[in-house]
């Protein structure tokens, strides 16, 4: 079965390379820049996962995100947040994993796809910090 990403984000430009990146990978990627039609394309295109990626944070893409979230049509699609600052990738799961425990941070695209992919829940809840080839688990680090 081949996945499915929706890409969102207010400049085509900013997220080129990294939509190149997963269809080198062979994912398939669906864009959309106008935040307003995006929850529409959600409905229509039904993606594994949603990726949020704008090129400033700002009220519009972190509203955006929220209502994601809420909107119980979608409460089976995880959603990734790309945080500017630098290259971290906001996981939530949020209703596939329990509340305490639901955020996980990724620092590389590729990563955040695979955990928001990944069963529901980690070990005690907590959030995972992954660092190239190196998982932390709260105050426990563990080599991947």
């Amino acid at each position: 079965m081949l996945l499915r990403i929706l890409m969102i984000s207010d400049n085509a430009r900013h997220s080129e390379a990294d939509v190149q990146v997963l269809k080198d990978r062979g994912i398939q990627v669906y864009t959309c820049c106008n935040y307003t039609i995006a929850q529409e394309m959600v409905a229509e295109i039904k993606p594994d996962i949603i990726f949020l990626d704008p090129e400033e944070p700002g009220k519009k893409a972190t509203e955006l995100y929220h209502k994601l979230l809420d909107n119980v049509l979608f409460a089976r699609i995880p959603v990734i947040y790309a945080l500017v600052e630098d290259d971290v990738y906001l996981v939530d799961r949020k209703r596939t994993a329990s509340k305490t425990g639901r955020n996980i941070i990724a620092d590389n695209m590729i990563d955040a796809i695979k955990l928001a992919l990944s069963g529901p829940g980690k070990p005690k809840s907590q959030p995972v910090y992954i660092h190239t080839n190196k998982i932390q688990l709260g105050n426990y680090a563990a080599r991947a």
